[in-house]
């Protein structure tokens, strides 16, 4: 009876050990990802971002959409987010990249949208993409970027829609300024009137109208040499649809 009691204490004695030990176990593997955690939150917590890449969008501008979508504190998981997650890019941007320079150092490329003009106002310059959405206000003029006259840029503000009457205008013009590209034509500016586009070259000024601008633009390598030092009013609104004559009108 002795012994059956002895082996009973002993078993319950291992029991006791044995739990006591996994719950060391337990607890100590509970610290330990604690512990980690905690080393994670400080090796990687976000100290710098570096940006670059953004003309139109501002520094403070990226900073606080990075804090929008969450993230902005930690690198790892502002990089999860950015490669596995839902991190949609700005209305003015194609891409946003994300790279970790170090634990606590981001690098952001910013890739932006191709404006296809710009219109002056009040000393800025209003650049605009080929759906009209507005990229940015600036006081900087690109040099690279086409002069649109006729629109209405009162009420312009940062990734609106610039307003128009008529939506196709963006289209035609995203077509003559790639049809004189092509030509390696460079206007000085291009005054959009409702649906009839006028184009300047120094003191010529070319009457497109409406319509395909294909055949109308093609003429301009031949004709603007023989029109140069001159000052006047190239008429090519009709021509195509009902005449093959081009008039020239001296101003």
């Amino acid at each position: 009876m002795s012994d059956r009691i002895a082996q009973r204490d002993g078993t319950r004695k291992r029991l006791k050990k044995a739990r006591r030990k996994q719950l060391l176990i337990r607890l100590g593997t509970a610290v330990g990802v604690v512990a980690l955690l905690i080393a994670l939150a400080l090796i990687f917590q976000v100290r710098t971002i570096h940006i670059t890449g953004n003309s139109f969008l501002t520094k403070e501008e990226i900073l606080q959409y990075i804090e929008k979508q969450g993230g902005a504190d930690n690198s790892l998981i502002l990089l999860a987010r950015t490669k596995f997650g839902s991190f949609p890019v700005p209305d003015t941007a194609e891409s946003i990249q994300f790279t970790m320079k170090n634990p606590w150092t981001i690098q952001v490329k910013v890739t932006e949208k191709t404006p296809i003009g710009y219109v002056e106002s009040d000393g800025k310059y209003v650049y605009f993409d080929e759906e009209g959405y507005v990229l940015g206000i600036l006081e900087e003029l690109r040099e690279d970027v086409t002069k649109i006259e006729g629109l209405d840029v009162k009420k312009a503000s940062k990734g609106k829609k610039l307003s128009v009457k008529d939506d196709a205008v963006f289209g035609y013009l995203v077509q003559v300024i790639d049809l004189l590209e092509r030509k390696e034509l460079a206007s000085d500016r291009i005054l959009c009137d409702g649906e009839n586009i006028t184009l300047y070259f120094g003191e010529i000024c070319v009457e497109l109208g409406s319509g395909n601008p294909e055949e109308k633009i093609a003429q301009l390598p031949t004709i603007l040499p023989m029109l140069e030092g001159q000052k006047g009013t190239l008429h090519l609104e009709h021509f195509g649809d009902s005449t093959d004559t081009i008039s020239f009108e001296k101003k």
